[in-house]
């Protein structure tokens, strides 16, 4: 598990879950392409870059560092060889495709891994406590909704509603994926979420959002051709994950936050799949 987990084999497969739930939302079925090749491996790149290289003064805190210096060469094939297949496959995705994940990586660039211009002392944008949860919503939204569906003839309106519910889902996770920073974020004086709120408010506004997102899916349901077994589908999968959120603390092992927390991007993938063909 701890190879599956920690070489971002298992997030990157979580992203392209997501952009499969949304394919099966908009088309009805799955057609894999080189888009979700790159999806896949651009994500377990720019995770395998930012937990394996960070900072020296947080990188032996994370249990992704431990485990790249327990492997030191492996860590460093992973990260050539995705690095290369993302870049292959970006050379392959339409204009358009590459314009959008151009400016992703630029903004992942200047998140994790290079200093914001004229701001002294140098910072990078993690570094804003607040805007670590807003900076993973919004880059993993337009990498599992947007760039997937630019070449697909998708209604605006359409369009704005699957972001909003991918927006609202992954905002919620990672508030309450927090938690498990925070004794860290606390000695680097970051002001996150948990940080302000505490634990217990941090678990119930994640819950909150996602209930919101619930009623949400209920209502849109009634204004756009989404079928009622999608909507069911995702509330579905919204209720496990309220349900996965209540036990988690600052102690909780990684595992629960990793496979349990980040696994409900494919238990969303897999409810919708199941109801879209099975029913």
């Amino acid at each position: 598990m701890n190879l599956l987990l920690y070489s971002n084999i298992f997030i990157g497969a979580c992203a392209v879950a997501l952009t499969f739930t949304n394919q099966i939302t908009v088309e009805g079925e799955i057609h894999f392409n080189k888009t979700y090749w790159f999806v896949f491996f651009s994500t377990m790149f720019t995770y395998s870059f930012l937990k394996f290289r960070g900072s020296s003064a947080t990188a032996s805190e994370t249990s992704h560092r431990t485990w790249a210096q327990e492997n030191p060469q492996l860590s460093k094939n992973i990260l050539l060889i995705t690095l290369v297949v993302a870049v292959s496959f970006f050379f392959m995705l339409d204009r358009q495709q590459q314009i959008i994940a151009g400016l992703l990586a630029s903004f992942t660039a200047f998140y994790g891994m290079v200093d914001i211009p004229f701001l002294k002392p140098a910072k990078k944008l993690r570094d804003f406590g607040l805007f670590k949860t807003l900076f993973v919503a919004i880059v993993w939204s337009v990498t599992t909704v947007v760039i997937p569906l630019s070449g697909t003839f998708v209604e605006n309106d359409i369009m704005v509603f699957l972001l909003l519910r991918r927006f609202l889902f992954l905002l919620a996770l990672t508030i309450a994926f927090e938690i498990k920073d925070l004794k860290s974020d606390e000695e680097y004086q970051l002001q996150t979420i948990p940080m302000r709120l505490g634990v217990s408010n941090t678990k119930l506004l994640a819950q909150g959002i996602l209930f919101l997102l619930m009623l949400l899916n209920l209502v849109q349901y009634f204004f756009f051709t989404i079928p009622l077994s999608n909507m069911l589908a995702v509330n579905l999968s919204l209720l496990v994950s309220i349900l996965c959120i209540q036990p988690l603390h600052e102690d909780s092992p990684d595992w629960w936050y990793y496979f349990v927390l980040d696994g409900m991007m494919i238990l969303q993938f897999l409810f919708v799949y199941m109801v879209t063909n099975l029913l």
